[in-house]
């Protein structure tokens, strides 16, 4: 079954529409509740898992091996620690911006735990608890979103060039918690994740960089906003902060260099379905014109709308 291009950003906005959706269900009854976890759980694979496989199913028996499902090799795992590392600081530079120009005051310095804009309360202190948190709010969601824009959705942009793929998907994923403060954390998160997949061919490697990111923002992230709320902190901070992105952004692109050179020394080729595009294309179409025509098309202008439309209260 053929599906046009431009009508594949209708796959993350059933998702977004269903999210909004879901934020007028009542469940304040199960607040406070390990029934609450168990609806969020139920609704992220409802909201990505089911849509996206269903959208896989109607592309063919033989589209499962497209999508980047390979394992990837231990010599890329320094680069994966590197782009956890970078990913951290990138994210938080650009939030400790935002808090300097009074638009956010940190965007995870609160008590509460928040997912697609809904909040829930913690639960206990023992380990089943902790166990519990885990799962629902770092590896379900990495497991769940990863398999959607950096699995199927890059597969489907991959055609037009990396650099597009890497943006289309991180624009689009920026929308997923429906607020204009995340917005841009989420798309440089968004663009981190996107090359990890282009080095590694797989989208395990995203993945991974994800839940190690959620477990961070899980666990650790609030005691670093709240040494920044010191006004004597913030100028050492933010000097500590740059130099480390800036070590492990280097470190991180040091190591994609090497991965990909030794891929190139073993002689791997393009992906047979995007050979077979290149050959009858001649050549890969131009970034620039791919791009803003995918931008620019009815899918992801709907889900323009939709954020616009959630984060200004109309929906």
């Amino acid at each position: 079954m053929q599906i046009k291009r431009h009508l594949l950003p209708l796959l993350p906005l059933f998702s977004f529409a269903f999210l909004v959706f879901s934020s007028y269900i009542d469940t304040e009854r199960l607040t406070g509740t390990r029934d609450a976890y168990l609806s969020f759980a139920i609704l992220q694979l409802l909201t990505f898992v089911l849509p996206t496989i269903f959208f896989c199913k109607a592309k063919g028996e033989n589209y499962i091996f497209r999508l980047k499902l390979r394992l990837f090799g231990l010599e890329k795992a320094v680069f994966l620690i590197f782009s956890v590392l970078a990913m951290i600081c990138a994210v938080t530079a650009v939030e400790l911006l935002l808090r300097n120009f009074g638009i956010s005051d940190g965007l995870y310095a609160h008590s509460v735990y928040t997912i697609y804009g809904r909040t829930l309360p913690e639960l206990g202190g023992n380990i089943y608890d902790t166990l519990y948190t885990m799962i629902v709010f770092a590896i379900l969601p990495a497991v769940t979103e990863e398999f959607m824009f950096r699995s199927v959705l890059y597969t489907e942009y991959e055609h037009l060039g990396a650099p597009s793929a890497i943006i289309l998907t991180a624009f689009v994923y920026s929308f997923l918690d429906m607020s204009a403060v995340a917005f841009i954390p989420s798309f440089v998160g968004g663009l981190l994740l996107g090359f990890s997949v282009y080095v590694t061919q797989s989208v395990f490697a995203p993945l991974v960089i994800h839940i190690f990111y959620n477990l961070y923002a899980l666990f650790f992230e609030e005691y670093i906003w709240a040494f920044i709320a010191k006004p004597e902190n913030e100028i050492f901070f933010t000097f500590v902060l740059i130099t480390a992105m800036l070590f492990c952004g280097i470190m991180m692109l040091s190591q994609a260099e090497r991965v990909i050179y030794d891929k190139g020394i073993r002689g791997e080729a393009l992906p047979d379905y995007l050979r077979e595009y290149t050959e009858r294309r001649g050549k890969l179409p131009s970034t620039v014109m791919g791009l803003t025509m995918s931008l620019l098309s009815p899918g992801y202008l709907a889900c323009v709308v939709l954020f616009a439309l959630r984060v200004t209260g109309i929906v």
